[in-house]
């Protein structure tokens, strides 16, 4: 039976094995195959207003913040467990197809993983701009390690949909 192991224990393809981030971090590197697109909205509101409704919001819904950075106005959330029954869409896209270098066996839907939240607002003419994007990581099982990681999957905008119609139920917005 495979044993259990944080993705740092056992790094990915291409990441080095020394100096690997805890589990859950938000430092580590993702992949560019399933680096996420960021859902853009506009909203007729100031920036800074905006920000703050970014942030209350992300503590309400259960996502808190682990990196701010208030001069460039984007977070990140620390991951948070999520299942794939509270949403009536796929969250992430298929895996990675097996072969060549890659050897890390998933489930092709998603029935549950972890989560983080990235937001980032900008100003614009009309207002500011909120831009969401999630990192959704799930097991996985390295066939060469026999063991069990934590893999990246590329997220199919369904977790960030639900969360901007969250925060802008909570502060009244409406995006142009």
């Amino acid at each position: 039976m495979p044993q259990e192991t944080p993705a740092a224990a056992a790094p990915r393809e291409g990441e080095p094995d020394e100096g690997a981030p805890s589990q859950g971090s938000a430092g580590e590197s993702i992949p560019p195959e399933a680096l996420s697109t960021y859902l853009v909205r506009t909203y007729k509101v100031r920036p800074a207003k905006l920000w703050k409704g970014l942030l209350d919001s992300l503590k309400a819904e259960g996502h808190p913040p682990e990196e701010i950075d208030e001069q460039k106005r984007t977070v990140k959330t620390s991951f948070v467990d999520f299942k794939q029954d509270d949403y009536q869409l796929q969250v992430a896209d298929p895996p990675r197809v097996i072969g060549g270098d890659y050897h890390i066996v998933q489930m092709i839907k998603v029935r549950q993983g972890k989560v983080s939240l990235e937001g980032v607002v900008t100003p614009t003419k009309e207002g500011a701009e909120l831009k969401m994007r999630a990192r959704i990581l799930v097991m996985g099982l390295d066939r060469v390690k026999q063991v069990r990681v934590l893999v990246d999957r590329r997220s199919t905008g369904v977790i960030e949909s639900d969360f901007i119609h969250k925060l802008e139920a909570r502060h009244g917005l409406e995006h142009l």
